[in-house]
């Protein structure tokens, strides 16, 4: 049995939003959650904790639930910019990460 982390309030209710938006756009969809389950290959009670913001859900199934909804690499565009990175980098300097030629640029 996975143990979830324990969230901060902010972290939890960035997740309850993000429920909150899957939730409207399967509705917006026409789909219920067993379809949508059936069409992800994931299970409904998988739709329901995505959909509740339960931190405990698997990445994978984000990103099926995503795909089925139209959006497969929603994902890897989620620090497509990185403004306080950058910022961070031009004061301080990038430390342990390797050389620009080892990071994948999505």
């Amino acid at each position: 049995m996975r143990r979830s982390l324990p969230l901060t309030s902010d972290e939890a209710a960035a997740l309850e939003r993000l429920g909150r938006r899957l939730r409207r756009a399967r509705l917006r969809r026409n789909l219920t959650q067993a379809q949508l389950a059936e069409r992800a290959g994931v299970g409904r009670l998988t739709c329901i904790d995505l959909e509740r913001g339960k931190p405990g859900v698997g990445i994978g199934a984000l990103v099926r639930y995503l795909s089925v909804l139209g959006y497969p690499d929603r994902i890897a565009s989620l620090l497509e910019t990185d403004l306080l990175g950058e910022d961070l980098e031009q004061i301080h300097g990038r430390k342990r990460a390797g050389t620009s030629r080892d990071v994948e640029d999505f």
